[in-house]
């Protein structure tokens, strides 16, 4: 069995008490984004005349003035201009939009489903970047965790993605982290796991009644980034809590990401979930 540096020991029989809140923690830097200013009313009915955000409105049927406690004014890109962002609902799904302020009027350089989670705090010699976790909703089973990183090249400015994950509904979330994440790699096939039970065999949310916890089965040499491990005390295993790679050329055996088709590309994202200690070597 492996043991890293920090083990958190609890039964199989107590997955209640873990949380994605545990996980994916919420920082405050974004409301320190926030800037005063003036008629942030009147410049936000400019930036929602865009016809991209018009089209969000219809299509989720909600009115101006239930938005406008969700705007507020930035300055991302340390420009001295007051931009503005949009961390709010449209009815029950989450999204995420900021405007670039170009002149008297905007520019849309981000659009994402979901909410800001973490943030840094920006400054000239430290670029903006943010998380975005989307979580399931509407039936869904695929909750997506991005990070986006702002750049401005020769006076334009746009944001590009630096690392984008899958987590399949119902996996369980660890409620404590190692005191680093640790590199590892397969030396046995595997499966990714929602849970870490091998002999669980329980329906499973997903497309025909899934059987079992499977997300799908890495081969050796596949490699990820372990960021927490717990034992079950019946079968004295170590899982750990990982974050797969997709290396280009990767075949994956069942992927059930990729049949829920509700992700475009799915190949193109790194996977959250369980794989047992024994199937790994850490690097």
């Amino acid at each position: 069995m492996k043991q890293i540096f920090f083990l958190l020991v609890i039964c199989i029989g107590g997955f209640g008490a873990f949380a994605q809140s545990g996980f994916f923690v919420k920082n405050n830097h974004i409301e320190k984004w926030y800037k005063e200013g003036e008629n942030l009313e009147i410049e936000v009915k400019k930036a929602i005349a865009l016809p991209e955000f018009q089209a969000l409105m219809n299509e989720y049927m909600v009115k101006e003035e239930s938005l406008l406690p969700y705007f507020h004014f930035i300055d991302f890109n340390n420009n001295g201009e007051l931009d503005i962002l949009f961390d709010g609902k449209m009815s029950d799904q989450n999204f995420v939009f900021i405007f670039l302020k170009k002149g008297n009027s905007y520019l849309i350089v981000l659009e994402q489903k979901g909410t800001i989670i973490q943030t840094n705090l920006s400054d000239e010699d430290n670029n903006l970047n943010l998380s975005i976790w989307n979580g399931v909703c509407c039936g869904e089973y695929i909750s997506t965790f991005s990070r986006w990183v702002c750049i401005t090249e020769n006076n334009a400015t746009s944001f590009s993605n630096a690392y984008k994950s899958l987590i399949f509904k119902g996996t369980l979330f660890p409620s404590t982290r190692i005191k680093a994440p640790v590199k590892c790699i397969v030396t046995n096939p595997t499966e990714l796991r929602i849970e870490p039970r091998v002999d669980n065999q329980r329906r499973i949310s997903g497309m025909t009644g899934w059987e079992g916890n499977s997300v799908c089965r890495y081969p050796v040499n596949a490699t990820g980034t372990i960021y927490a491990e717990m034992k079950d005390d019946r079968t004295n295993k170590f899982w750990y809590f990982v974050c797969m790679n997709n290396e280009s050329g990767l075949q994956l055996h069942s992927d059930r990401f990729l049949r829920m088709k509700e992700v475009e590309d799915v190949q193109t994202y790194c996977y959250y979930g369980w794989i047992c200690s024994d199937d790994v070597n850490l690097e």
